[in-house]
């Protein structure tokens, strides 16, 4: 009974994605290789037919990031990257023809260890790109899907974003897919470094901060807002959430580089 209702979940997933035409045309064999393999790599990885089906629907969302862009962008989910991965040994050849096919070009996956510049600025971009799919506010702190499969699906190990007090936090989530207490304001998903790079303009930037300064009063130590919350890679403090997140999370460190695991870089 649970399969077949993970398979119905799956195939309206499926329908109503942006992503259906391509989702339409993966490979067949594709699901089942990733059943096999993807526990090895990602312990605890749930393989049912609907957790495939929302992975590959992330990882198609990231491709799109990528043929928008036409620069580096960050990965947010490490369920979508174990379907990638387990493309990547079925067929890499067939994931190169895909891409093609679909997003006009062949999408190198790309280690964090090999970006170049750090996974900061990739994150940054995949951020803007995935709200401006999901018609959000680029410079609040809604969750666009793509960030949010990881928490979704409570993927073991994974990445969970969400919105709280006027910023997009990040915690690890752990072998059972819970998010941790520590959290942090990723330094790629700061709006103010979203600005600074030149992905968002000044009139995201003074919206973001009419609509949510009086929420941070005396918050960073300044009145200006110099910063999102004084430390864009310090973690939060507790408080409610916004937008769709939970509350009652401590502090404590997490590394900077956390976030995005690994990119895909320049297509040629």
């Amino acid at each position: 009974m649970k399969n077949t209702l993970q398979r119905t979940r799956a195939g309206l997933l499926r329908i109503a994605s942006r992503n259906r035409k391509a989702l339409r045309d993966l490979p067949p064999g594709l699901y089942d290789y990733w059943a096999r393999s993807a526990p090895t790599e990602f312990p605890g990885i749930p393989t049912d037919a609907f957790f495939y089906a929302r992975a590959a629907d992330a990882l198609l969302t990231f491709f799109e990031c990528m043929k928008r862009h036409r620069m580096p962008c960050a990965l947010p989910s490490k369920a979508a990257d174990s379907v990638w991965h387990a493309w990547l040994r079925h067929d890499a050849a067939g994931l190169d023809a895909f891409c093609e096919r679909h997003y006009e070009q062949r999408i190198p996956h790309v280690e964090e260890a090999a970006m170049d510049g750090g996974m900061d600025l990739p994150l940054a971009r995949c951020l803007v790109m995935a709200r401006t799919l999901d018609r959000q506010f680029l410079a609040g702190p809604a969750v666009p899907r793509l960030f949010a499969t990881d928490r979704q699906l409570r993927m073991p190990g994974g990445f969970g974003y969400r919105a709280r007090r006027g910023l997009m936090v990040l915690s690890h989530l752990d072998e059972r897919g819970l998010p941790a207490a520590a959290t942090q304001v990723h330094p790629g998903t700061d709006p103010w470094f979203l600005y600074e790079a030149g992905l968002i303009g000044g009139h995201d930037l003074e919206r973001w901060r009419q609509r949510y300064a009086s929420r941070h009063a005396g918050g960073t130590g300044s009145g200006d807002w110099g910063t999102a919350g004084g430390d864009s890679s310090g973690c939060g403090s507790g408080g409610d959430g916004d937008g769709g997140g939970g509350n009652g999370d401590g502090s404590g460190g997490c590394g900077s580089s956390c976030g995005g695991g690994c990119g895909g870089g320049g297509g040629d």
